[in-house]
């Protein structure tokens, strides 16, 4: 997959023929995945290289306020998985002040070389967030190109029927509940990062952990059952997120007892897809009241098996 840093009118033209896709896609959630399988499918038809369009997610000024999902190298992955030939990433100050007409014909037909447009119904764009999906696609159609619009998901809770969205995902995730978000996301929530050395303290309780850093907040503190890759390996995990309060606060991380592991991985990348939720982060105390509950949630995690349960 090919991965453009974009800024007009600096970058100039960037692709030949695409298919683009527009959107911030935080989650990649399954209305996000059903657009950019409809790109993939349609670029496919008529041999253009399926694209999306998006900006980083560090991007300040864009839907200020709310955690990010997923970082934009997770993002990345993530799209490189559903089978996108080329993510432009694109500066959000280089663009934000373009009319509606000039985003279209400078930056998508003229350097992208968009030959269809797909968006979600929802989808904003240009200066004032002027334009909508109806204007994305008659000013694609004036040029003699393609647009389509897709409706939003939507996703039947007990409570009823509700439009899938990065906001309700954040709210599910919040409340440690995973099972729903995952269903919602169209995957496991997953975090990636660095594994670090920690204090040592789990090797004293005879539980041995790997440390990662946490890119958001957004995550409910608390014990979840988790499944780990590091490279081509997968293990069943038992993460804490959240401050390790019984051996003094630290900054929130995710910390990860892996079961049925022995070895040195510092240094490596570790994948963590969280599944179902365990229990509240709490502080014991003292190591072998703190070794008990992970005896007992160990026998939680394994009474699972590889499903969701618990949230």
């Amino acid at each position: 997959m090919r991965i453009i840093e974009y800024s007009y009118p600096k970058s100039g033209v960037v692709l030949a023929a695409s298919a683009v896709c527009l959107g911030f896609f935080d989650g990649v959630h399954l209305g996000h995945r059903a657009l950019i399988a409809s790109t993939v499918d349609v670029a496919r038809e008529r041999g253009l290289v399926p694209t999306v369009f998006t900006f980083p997610a560090e991007t300040a000024g864009l839907k200020s306020g709310a955690d990010r999902i997923y970082t934009t190298e997770e993002k990345l992955r993530i799209f490189e998985e559903l089978g996108v030939g080329a993510v432009v990433l694109c500066d959000f100050g280089s663009v934000s002040s373009l009319s509606p007409e000039e985003f279209v014909g400078k930056v998508l037909i003229a350097d992208l070389g968009a030959r269809i447009a797909l968006s979600g119904e929802d989808f904003r764009f240009g200066h004032r967030a002027e334009g909508d999906s109806a204007a994305l696609a008659a000013l694609m159609r004036e040029a003699g190109l393609d647009a389509i619009a897709h409706k939003m998901e939507r996703y039947e809770l007990p409570c009823g029927s509700v439009e899938i969205s990065a906001t309700l995902i954040r709210e599910h995730l919040s409340r440690g509940e995973v099972g729903v978000a995952a269903a919602l996301l169209g995957a496991p929530y997953r975090i990636s990062g660095e594994i670090r050395g920690g204090r040592g303290m789990g090797r004293t309780y005879g539980y041995p952990t790997i440390n990662t850093e946490l890119c958001s907040d957004i995550l409910a503190h608390g014990v979840y059952h988790t499944s780990v890759r590091v490279g081509a390996r997968a293990y069943t995990g038992l993460t804490n997120v959240g401050t390790c309060p019984s051996f003094g606060e630290r900054e929130a991380h995710a910390e990860t007892y892996l079961l049925d592991f022995s070895g040195d991985i510092y240094g490596e990348i570790a994948e963590i897809s969280f599944l179902g939720y365990v229990r509240e982060e709490r502080v014991f105390e003292s190591s072998e009241e703190l070794a008990r509950e992970i005896e007992k949630n160990i026998k939680d995690v394994l009474s699972r098996g590889s499903g969701a349960k618990g949230d």
